[in-house]
C-alpha cells in the first residue's frame, strides 16, 4: 500500500552556489561522506549534489514529516547500483521512523535537465497507519470523500 510520494525540484545554480559559498560546511551537513566522494567524482558535481539535495526533499515530503522529529541530511543517503539505478540507504532516525511507519520500500526517480534537477519518491508500506491530519480533510470542513459510484438515478 503506498504511504506516501512527494516531489521536489531544485534549480541547479542554487545548489552550486550553496557549495561556492559555504563549502564543506554545507555538504557535510547536507551529504553523507560516499555522497560527497562520488559527486566530486562526476562531470558535473553541481548537477550530481542538486539531484540528491532534491531526492532528500521529496523522501521528506513523501514521509510527511520533514526534519522534525530527529532526522538529519545525512540519515538519508542516495546511492546508485551497478546499472546506474538510484536508491536510497537510510540511517539513524530515517531508518527508525521507516520502521516505525512499516515502510517497506522506497521508489525513487531521478532527472535533471539544466537549470533543474527534479525527484520523485513513492513510499511504499505493509499497511497504512493514521497519518496526523491538518487542514481539510472527509472528515473535516472543507471537502468530501472521493467516490467512484455513480449518483442514484444516473447512468
Amino acid at each position: 500500500m503506498i504511504f506516501g510520494t512527494g516531489i521536489d525540484i531544485v534549480n541547479i545554480e542554487r545548489i552550486a552556489g550553496m557549495v561556492d559559498r559555504w563549502g564543506d560546511l554545507f555538504l557535510g551537513r547536507v551529504f553523507t561522506e560516499r555522497e560527497i566522494v562520488w559527486c566530486r567524482k562526476r562531470t558535473r558535481p553541481p548537477e550530481c549534489f542538486a539531484i540528491r539535495f532534491a531526492a532528500k526533499e521529496a523522501f521528506l515530503k513523501a514521509i510527511g514529516r520533514g526534519l522534525r522529529n530527529g532526522i538529519q541530511w545525512t540519515d538519508i543517503e542516495v546511492e546508485n547500483d551497478p546499472l546506474g539505478k538510484p536508491l536510497f540507504s537510510f540511517h539513524r532516525k530515517a531508518k527508525e521512523v521507516l520502521k516505525i511507519q512499516r515502510i517497506t520500500k522506497a521508489f525513487l526517480t531521478l532527472s535533471h535537465e539544466r537549470p533543474y534537477a527534479v525527484a520523485h519518491v513513492i513510499l511504499v508500506g505493509n499497511t497504512c497507519l493514521p497519518r496526523p491530519q491538518s487542514g481539510p480533510g472527509p472528515d473535516r470542513q472543507g471537502s468530501k470523500p472521493f467516490s467512484t459510484k455513480p449518483k442514484r438515478g444516473t447512468r
